[in-house]
């Protein structure tokens, strides 16, 4: 690092809004006090919780190694799911691994630690400085209690059975089911159970109440409902980054990415096939009502709320959740007036651009990672509840050629999608792609 000059990091934090009483407190009490941190310890630290915050590969690779060179080190990254490569190319090419697992979406801890990346490359920080920051991000707390996951979980539910045109049975149901699936999810992660055994059990419990509401409760559908109540459970987002990255080059992370997110929608369905299986053995399960699509202004209202629970599910900072629904509300709306005119793969591409400049934009102004905005927003346009329903008509209906045309109809989604993306790059160039999540 040169020798301009620094501010100390107390009076950093005081002049960041992202600052609170517990980080000052932390910091004059010397908790987090090192000394002889090396830039390798730091280099190594950083990556290790951006990978935990669920960074891409060719966002986490580009950043890093910027970082890297303005802390005087040549170092290269290769990044995957589960391992991250790191070599420093002073000490004889030497190479670190780093058995790392894939992580849940944190979008608090992900802004902080993009605001710690800029000022290590503008040189605000000491080497001392920013690894006593990175402790403080790392030891912080999302913000929001279980409580307020689980109430996400129930309101996006019954929002999504809205968006996809249920009928007020598989509203209501899908929110009570939601919770449970929240409950689930929470309780069983917090026991370690693991991540795919926690997706059967839910798509078990989620299907056979579904089954059950339309047995003997309401007519309704119960898949809408499986699929509204699951819907966060749903790997469409990193389906989308998983091609993404390999339209990227990052071949092995994209293959890893994909593979992964294959094995959790098989893991849900096949909770869901038992779920169904065992309702149906007891009782015959009636027909499902029509789903009908509401207008154009309910969707738009609906995205409001459904915003606010991602911003939840994603832990987002207060500051920063006006930014996610403007982008969410964006997102959905140049969907649904693109999808009057033109075709679906049509309308999911530009609502891809509209969403990747404004948040693009967004974020240069604001100095805030895009993925604080994009995230959030493609989640209404990943095509992962197209996966859903293929896999439910290969094994619920034994409809191969039906479930076979939604899972392409998936991947060409998710295809329409990273175009769009790519294309932002050439349209906001004065944002770099490599702070595009």
């Amino acid at each position: 690092m040169n020798s301009s000059p620094r501010t100390t990091l107390t009076e950093e934090y005081v002049k960041l809004e992202a600052t609170g009483p517990h980080v000052r407190n932390k910091i004059k009490s010397g908790k987090y006090r090192q000394s002889a941190i090396t830039p390798e310890t730091l280099i190594i630290e950083l990556a290790r919780s951006l990978h935990a915050c669920g960074s891409p590969a060719y966002e986490l690779e580009q950043n890093m190694e910027q970082v890297a060179a303005s802390l005087g080190r040549s170092t290269a990254f290769f990044s995957t799911p589960t391992a991250l490569f790191v070599t420093f190319d002073q000490d004889n090419q030497s190479t670190r691994l780093l058995r790392v697992y894939p992580g849940d979406t944190n979008l608090r801890r992900y802004a902080e630690l993009f605001e710690l990346q800029r000022l290590i490359r503008s040189n605000v920080l000491s080497i001392d400085e920013a690894w006593q920051r990175l402790q403080v991000i790392k030891s912080s707390s999302d913000g929001y209690p279980a409580v307020a996951s689980i109430a996400s979980y129930g309101i996006t539910a019954s929002c999504v059975g809205i968006l996809v045109g249920g009928n007020l049975a598989a509203v209501f149901s899908s929110g009570l089911i939601g919770l449970l699936v929240g409950v689930l999810v929470i309780g069983l992660t917090r026991l370690n159970y693991q991540t795919h055994l926690i997706n059967v059990i839910a798509g078990f419990f989620a299907s056979a109440i579904a089954c059950s509401v339309q047995a003997w409760i309401a007519p309704s559908h119960f898949e809408l409902t499986t699929l509204s109540a699951l819907i966060v459970l749903v790997p469409g987002l990193n389906l989308t980054i998983s091609i993404n990255e390999l339209a990227t080059q990052n071949l092995a992370s994209g293959s890893a990415r994909i593979a992964g997110a294959l094995t959790t929608l098989l893991t849900l369905i096949f909770g869901v096939y038992m779920g169904y299986g065992f309702v149906s053995a007891i009782t015959v399960i009636p027909a499902s009502v029509v789903p009908q699509s509401p207008n154009l202004l309910p969707s738009l209202a609906i995205t409001i709320p459904t915003g606010l629970c991602f911003a939840v599910l994603f832990r987002t900072r207060y500051q920063d959740i006006p930014w996610l629904l403007v982008a969410t509300i964006t997102a959905f709306g140049s969907l649904r007036i693109a999808g009057l005119f033109l075709s679906p793969f049509a309308a999911v591409w530009i609502a891809s651009v509209v969403a990747g400049v404004v948040s693009s934009h967004m974020a240069h102004r604001l100095r805030l990672p895009a993925a604080v905005m994009l995230m959030p927003a493609l989640i209404l346009l990943v095509p992962g509840s197209l996966g859903f329903s293929g896999m439910s008509e290969i094994l619920l209906h034994q409809d191969l050629p039906n479930g076979i045309g939604l899972i392409a109809t998936m991947m060409l989604t998710a295809v329409s999608i990273v175009a769009g993306l790519l294309l932002t790059d050439v349209i906001a160039p004065s944002v770099r792609s490599s702070e595009r999540w």
